[in-house]
């Protein structure tokens, strides 16, 4: 398979030795314009590249910008800037400017087989078992103790009970716990660890930095301490969570209340979105506002509001939220206080501690409806299978999975 490389040179000089060596390179068809970052929108547009190299022998913050403004008009064809600075605060700022990587100079043959090698791994990742996926579903707590985490990582563990494969993905990066609700030992890698390998990143990475759970429960945790945040861009979060659909049933994001890039693309790829509140005023004037947002950013068809911790002798009834909110409420949770607390400080997930309780119970019945199986019931051979129509995910995946709340 042919990679298109169009690179834009700083001088005729460069174009000529690159191009003199470019026959030398089975596979690659090499186009080179002498240029700079003023040229890049122009060949973004006209020329149907696989990857685009652009000489940067200068930092420049101008030339940063109309980098920007050409990713931005242009998105889909990825820009490498090859650079003599690889200093951390130039890599940053030319991430913010839409560039997916920075390569060192002097340009050589070397510098487009990085190019090219970029094209495959990039490739390989998003077209591996085409047709395949899972469900990515992302909680959001409305306010903060809405109880987001404990409903993604027991859920998990109720999908794990009916031998799904599950993964948990900790997207609060500055104060993310996922892994101390359902595990009680120390995580070796983290949501940062792995998307500064992205460029190796494949089932078997994935497969040995995840923290198991004694259910069964995969965990990328967010990192201890909150640094190298910035490695975590859109473009590395869609790779990582697009593997990660491919290699399990359900994926769960659980999320924090900041939006932000990274966040936007996170929820862009669920197919569902799970607000989690509690029946107080502070947490319903919250989920107005948020689903607001939501809505504004084309979600209104895949939120759904999850009431944690209901008390129907409470102040507030479940119909005033349902008013003040405007929005249907889609799955209510029981409040079992002393249980739930014991479960999240001892790390133990509740199906685990108590089998019996009314929230543990909710939550196997949510992981049922979310997962149907097939039943064979007394000694009749009558097979009832619920099954209920899929939902479109990203891009050209389809799937066939129950699109319950």
């Amino acid at each position: 398979m042919t990679t298109r490389v169009t690179f834009i040179c700083s001088s005729k000089k460069v174009c000529d030795e690159l191009l003199a060596q470019a026959p030398g390179m089975p596979g690659v068809e090499f186009t080179a314009h002498v240029g700079s970052a003023r040229t890049l929108l122009a060949v973004l547009q006209k020329e149907w590249a696989d990857v685009v190299l652009l000489d940067f022998p200068v930092a420049d913050e101008q030339a940063l910008e109309q980098i920007e403004a050409a990713t931005l008009q242009v998105s889909g064809t990825p820009v490498l800037l090859v650079s003599p600075d690889l200093s951390l605060p130039f890599l940053k700022s030319a991430m913010r400017a839409g560039v997916r990587d920075v390569l060192p100079a002097p340009v050589t043959v070397d510098t487009v087989q990085r190019a090219v090698d970029y094209v495959q791994e990039s490739k390989s990742i998003s077209s591996r078992f085409p047709g395949a996926g899972s469900m990515v579903l992302a909680f959001v707590p409305v306010k903060g103790g809405a109880g987001a985490t404990f409903l993604a990582t027991n859920l998990a563990e109720a999908l794990a009970e009916l031998d799904k494969r599950v993964l948990v993905i900790d997207l609060n990066l500055y104060f993310g716990d996922a892994a101390l609700y359902v595990a009680n030992r120390k995580p070796t890698a983290s949501v940062v660890d792995m998307v500064l390998q992205a460029r190796r990143l494949d089932a078997t990475l994935l497969a040995s930095s995840v923290l198991r759970t004694q259910g069964g429960v995969h965990i990328l945790p967010a990192p201890d301490l909150p640094g190298q945040l910035d490695a975590v861009t859109p473009d590395a979060l869609e790779a990582l969570i697009l593997l990660a659909r491919m290699e399990y049933d359900f994926v769960m994001l659980d999320m924090s209340r900041t939006l932000n890039p990274m966040a936007v693309k996170a929820l862009d790829l669920a197919d569902r979105i799970y607000m989690a509140v509690q029946l107080s005023l502070p947490a319903i004037q919250g989920l107005k506002r948020l689903s607001t947002v939501f809505q504004g950013l084309g979600y209104a068809s895949k939120l759904s509001v999850v009431v944690n911790r209901l008390d129907k002798g409470g102040a507030i009834r479940l119909e005033e939220l349902v008013y003040a909110a405007n929005m249907p409420v889609k799955r209510t949770l029981p409040n079992s206080e002393a249980a739930v607390a014991a479960s999240v400080n001892q790390g133990v997930p509740l199906i685990r501690l108590a089998p019996r309780d009314l929230v543990a119970r909710a939550l196997q019945e949510w992981a049922r409806e979310l997962s149907p199986v097939m039943t064979k019931p007394g000694k009749h051979w009558f097979k009832v299978l619920s099954h209920q129509s899929g939902m479109t995910l990203f891009e050209s995946i389809t799937l066939s999975r129950s699109n319950a709340s």
